[in-house]
């Protein structure tokens, strides 16, 4: 029997490689939207590329990890046909950082906030004009006009009503007591947290990683991990309290206001509103207040503070991380492939050499110093603190952590975050000194 003709396969490449291959084609002009290593940031790519360039939503073959080479081309086309249109996005961005800067302007993550008004500015007047440079600041000023005020005094006005108070204590009160641990092994979630913060490969590795990584988010574990947080004498892998997410174990039931827990599991239901008006940028596609807190209620009261499966997944990935940092400790040695990388590039930092030379000898070091060698002895707390804020806005907002390769790059992100707000401290206490 002579055997069947091989059946031919459509072979996928990474979404993110094509997207990065197609931008670092445009060439030069888009620098400021552009990472260090000439791909786009993934700011760009949430803010620009797929919502306006790509259109995920209504061109959702463009959507998937892995895309088919015709997919491919297409999205190629898409991106390098919006050559200029970036390169005018580009020139905006730059135009309305600088007038940023000049009126000290610091609510508002720039990149987030200026990214999809720069591309609508590109599309309709083309590159900023001279006269468009002198008018930036009315730009700015109608962006920034009470986008803060008028929000927090509406959540202001529904917590001062005490029947609300009063209900959303019966809902956060009802809500914790009706989250409860399993009993599933934790074992196999945490055997397959190597696979994914592994190396890899090869296409095949990385298909495999991608299936790994779906298991995981559908896995019972993280649920159960964080509903075992809340009782006392539960076992865990690690104490919250050393790592920062909770002043107490087992983990108190937050408040609806007030309080003073400055850790993330600690926080009040207003507290975390708050934040979440604060950042937001189209604030018109959150519920109404009342909603938004009664959502946040349930949240604070999931498993880590968090509802998505998949953020919740995210988190112990990022535990699994934050525990094998240890930049002051040349002789600490990771167990995966990502931690040893940013444990690597965190032992490289001057300020870290530096405070390695300063606890080697005996000059005192600065006490503003200090607060940064102790962040840096206790790398986890600030790591888990930034990581868990970002999570708790991707859960508001609904927004994924399905795709390992954007996982693991949130995960290494979030210590170059962390690494920037250590020297741009640093540079802050040596320019007082200076002047005084």
């Amino acid at each position: 029997m002579s055997a069947a003709p091989d059946t031919p396969v459509a072979v996928r490449q990474p979404r993110r490689a094509v997207i990065e291959q197609a931008w670092r084609a445009i060439g030069a002009g888009v620098e400021v939207l552009s990472a260090d290593d000439g791909g786009p940031l993934s700011r760009t790519v949430k803010r620009i590329i797929d919502p306006l360039v790509l259109r995920l939503r209504s061109n959702t073959r463009y959507s998937a990890p892995f895309v088919t080479a015709d997919v491919a081309a297409e999205i190629h086309d898409a991106i390098v046909g919006h050559a200029d249109t970036l390169r005018a996005t580009a020139r905006w961005f730059d135009t309305l950082k600088r007038e940023r800067r000049r009126q000290r302007i610091t609510t508002g993550n720039a990149q987030e906030l200026y990214f999809p008004l720069c591309f609508e500015l590109a599309v309709t007047k083309g590159a900023p004009s001279d006269e468009d440079l002198a008018g930036a600041g009315v730009l700015l000023r109608d962006i920034h006009s009470d986008r803060d005020r008028m929000a927090i005094e509406v959540l202001n006005r529904h917590i001062g009503d005490d029947a609300v108070v009063a209900a959303l204590t019966a809902q956060l009160a009802r809500s914790w007591r009706d989250v409860r641990a399993g009993n599933e092994i934790t074992g196999p979630f945490l055997a397959g947290l190597g696979t994914v913060l592994g190396s890899v490969d090869g296409h095949n590795a990385a298909v495999a990683r991608q299936r790994v990584w779906s298991a995981l988010v559908a896995d019972a574990t993280p649920y159960n991990l964080g509903a075992a947080a809340h009782s006392a004498g539960a076992e865990l892998p690690w104490s919250i309290v050393d790592l920062g997410l909770s002043s107490a174990a087992p983990q108190q039931c937050p408040t609806i206001a007030g309080g003073e827990g400055d850790r993330p599991l600690d926080r009040s239901v207003v507290d975390r509103v708050r934040a979440t008006l604060r950042r937001a940028l189209a604030r018109d596609e959150l519920p109404d207040v009342p909603l938004l807190c009664a959502e946040e209620v349930d949240r604070v009261c999931s498993p880590w503070g968090l509802l998505g499966e998949d953020k919740q997944a995210t988190l112990i990935a990022g535990i699994e991380i934050a525990v094998d940092l240890a930049p002051l400790d040349e002789t600490a040695q990771a167990r995966h492939d990502l931690s040893r990388h940013i444990q690597a590039r965190l032992r490289k930092e001057a300020y870290v050499l530096h405070a390695r030379r300063y606890l080697a000898g005996d000059a005192p070091i600065h006490p503003r110093q200090q607060l940064i060698v102790d962040e840096l002895a206790a790398f986890c707390r600030p790591y888990l603190n930034r990581l868990w804020a970002r999570l708790h806005g991707r859960d508001v907002w609904q927004e994924p952590c399905s795709d390992v390769d954007d996982v693991r790059e949130l995960l290494e992100g979030v210590s170059r975050s962390v690494s920037l707000d250590h020297r741009q401290r640093i540079k802050a206490m040596l320019e007082a000194q200076d002047l005084s």
